[in-house]
């Protein structure tokens, strides 16, 4: 399974179930397994991307990849430590933008 969170972005035509905000994201995380996440930094009103990354590390919800797709550039960079620094070592993680 494949997940795309985004609150701005139109999400792929098909093969994932999409979340717009954190609440979507994490119901999705808690009751289904990805092999792919895609998740973009700013999430309007909604807690960033960020904390999704804290939410799947504390609860060992990890992908088998791992998309950053965010255009903020700080927070992209944040993102992508946090991963490498607390996800498994086997769990790819890129960074490849996506058109809005």
């Amino acid at each position: 399974m494949k997940l795309f969170v985004d609150d701005t972005r139109k999400p792929p035509e098909r093969g994932f179930e999409c979340a717009e905000d954190y609440d979507g994201a994490v119901f999705f995380l808690r009751y289904l397994e990805f092999e792919f996440v895609t998740l973009d930094y700013s999430l309007g009103d909604s807690p960033n991307g960020l904390e999704i990354l804290k939410f799947m590390h504390e609860n060992k919800k990890y992908p088998k990849h791992l998309n950053i797709h965010s255009n903020h550039i700080e927070g992209r960079e944040i993102m992508r430590r946090y991963a490498e620094e607390n996800f498994p070592s086997d769990v790819k993680i890129t960074m490849n933008m996506l058109d809005k």
